[in-house]
């Protein structure tokens, strides 16, 4: 799949990838991310026309969400306190998934708490680095500059919340963050929190305290910043009733915000983003509302959508939980039963349905021989600029980390003309 100038079939050497992490992450273990989180044993080349479609696309839809009339638009349906309430922050390392096809990207979904920015993300860049393809666009960023930006978007984050002291401590919340499967990712992130001075502890979001002086905080600890890993996005659960009375009077910043799930990771959302005609009505440009209606798929709220019709075309489509993550509660429509579908439709004002495109496909090694497996990539953003590119490769009907051999997976992004394939693999292997 991938052109003789790749070097196909002979290892990276991850030694050289460890050391460009550790110039970043002090006294983490690359074990840690090797071991700790699947990974499958390749990198993506994906061509730089792709990859400038994904950023293009993130931009105008951080655009379009923060414009006055879209937020009146999206407004105007019921919806809680904590969604109207602009804090004034936005969301550290969002997430936007994509299907890469002959024609471009396809952008599948918007997450707010994104997992894998540095066990993904940031491992992508680490590999380049240390790789040096000869098939990249351009040379990977100095480890340095890949710290700043990530310490950059916490620091702006303070800012925009309207906070005037600096930065001095992150508490990295989830629901029993130690049985999280990312939990090895929530440990790197209070690693290199700390490297800057800034005190950092992974905590169960039920540890979350009012403190004196209206503060929120830990045990003897005021925190300044929570770093929002729990899906608990609007904070409806009894565990997050004190973050939320903080949040809601301005006493902490909260990133990624529940204001900014509303604005574009509910799945509602991309009944707009991908309409030609509502991006139009709301003041978008014919060229880039044209553009926008080819990248985001058709998607359809299922309350306007008869159950008939969608019985009899179901295999354009998958049906998904407006508020769903992790492909939980996710349908495609050509594997669904008519008893099914009308389970669904009983829930159909929290369901959407979304023409279906095909993930594209890479040859993975693994200890069952070589498999061809599907895969998606996610770009890690803030505000409108993409940091991170990763890959996830899985078998199945939907994105999972239960495929064997499969997993996270590095990005490069490769120069035009370098790569016979869409997401061409090069295989990962280990020195010594």
């Amino acid at each position: 799949m991938v052109g003789d100038s790749t070097g196909r079939g002979s290892p990276i050497v991850l030694g050289g990838a460890a050391r460009y992490v550790r110039a970043v992450i002090a006294n983490s273990a690359w074990e840690s991310i090797e071991a700790g989180v699947p990974h499958a044993r390749t990198v993506l080349a994906i061509p730089a026309s792709q990859v400038a479609a994904v950023r293009r696309t993130v931009q105008l839809l951080f655009r379009i969400a923060h414009s006055r009339a879209y937020q009146e638009w999206v407004d105007a349906e019921e919806v809680g306190e904590t969604a109207r309430w602009d804090p004034g922050s936005f969301g550290a390392f969002m997430g936007y998934d994509f299907h890469v096809t002959p024609s471009g990207p396809r952008l599948i979904e918007i997450n707010t708490n994104a997992g894998g920015v540095l066990v993904n993300g940031f491992r992508s860049v680490a590999i380049c680095a240390a790789a040096r393809f000869d098939w990249l666009c351009c040379d990977p960023p100095p480890a340095a500059d890949v710290e700043q930006k990530i310490m950059d978007v916490f620091r702006a984050e303070m800012t925009a919340a309207g906070f005037r002291r600096p930065l001095q401590s992150v508490a990295i919340a989830d629901e029993r963050p130690t049985e999280q499967f990312l939990y090895p990712e929530f440990l790197l992130f209070a690693d290199l929190l700390a490297r800057y001075g800034i005190r950092a502890r992974v905590c169960d979001t039920r540890e979350l305290r009012r403190l004196s002086h209206g503060r929120i905080g830990l045990p003897g600890e005021p925190i300044d910043l929570v770093y929002w890993r729990d899906c608990d996005f609007r904070l409806a659960s009894p565990r997050a009733a004190t973050l939320r009375e903080a949040y809601l009077k301005g006493q902490v910043v909260l990133t990624p915000s529940p204001r900014e799930h509303h604005l574009l990771a509910d799945k509602r959302r991309l009944q707009i983003l991908s309409s030609f005609d509502l991006l139009r009505s709301l003041g978008v440009t014919r060229e880039d509302a044209s553009f926008l209606a080819s990248v985001v798929p058709e998607t359809r709220p299922l309350r306007l959508f008869p159950v008939e019709e969608a019985w009899g075309t179901r295999a354009s489509w998958v049906f998904k939980p407006a508020a769903a993550f992790g492909s939980k509660g996710v349908f495609r429509g050509d594997k669904v039963s008519k008893r099914r579908l009308e389970e669904i439709y009983a829930h159909a004002d929290n369901f959407v349905a979304q023409r279906r495109v095909e993930p594209a496909s890479v040859a993975v090694e693994t200890a069952l021989g070589t498999r061809q497996m599907k895969f998606d990539i996610r770009a890690y953003a803030y505000r409108d600029e993409v940091l991170f590119l990763g890959a996830r490769v899985y078998e199945g009907q939907v994105t999972n980390f239960r495929t064997p051999g499969g997993g996270f997976a590095a990005i490069g992004i490769a120069a035009e003309g370098t790569v016979s394939a869409l997401g061409a693999g090069v295989r990962v292997g280990r020195d010594g």
